[in-house]
């Protein structure tokens, strides 16, 4: 149940972070290239965040359910990518990032959790 919470917290905060993003370029308040960078600072934030989250509500190895979530996320976003054929190596870069930010957050929020 942690997983699914935590996964949808993080479809929730890129899918909300890219709303303003686009709608921030649309209005072309900011450029493409600002664009690309803001996408990528939103998949971190979002990583962090649900990361964290998962990382308060496990008892141990945040790490480790860092890398289960992130799996879980790797899986959905290579499904997608294989069905638009939109897979290359930046994407496996992508992919890294995920796994660190998961993780790292996972680990910040198991010791949030034994520090209370």
């Amino acid at each position: 149940m942690k997983y699914i919470k935590s996964l949808g917290l993080f479809f929730i905060i890129i899918l909300f972070l890219n709303i303003i993003i686009s709608l921030l370029s649309y209005f072309e308040i900011i450029n493409l290239n600002i664009t690309k960078i803001m996408m990528i600072i939103s998949l971190i934030i979002s990583g962090l965040i649900s990361g964290i989250y998962l990382g308060l509500n496990s008892n141990s190895k945040g790490y480790l359910e860092g890398i289960k979530l992130s799996l879980i996320i790797l899986i959905i976003f290579t499904f997608f990518n294989l069905i638009l054929r939109n897979f290359n190596c930046l994407t496996i870069l992508y992919y890294l990032i995920i796994i660190l930010i998961i993780s790292i957050g996972s680990m910040i929020g198991i010791n949030k959790k034994k520090s209370k």
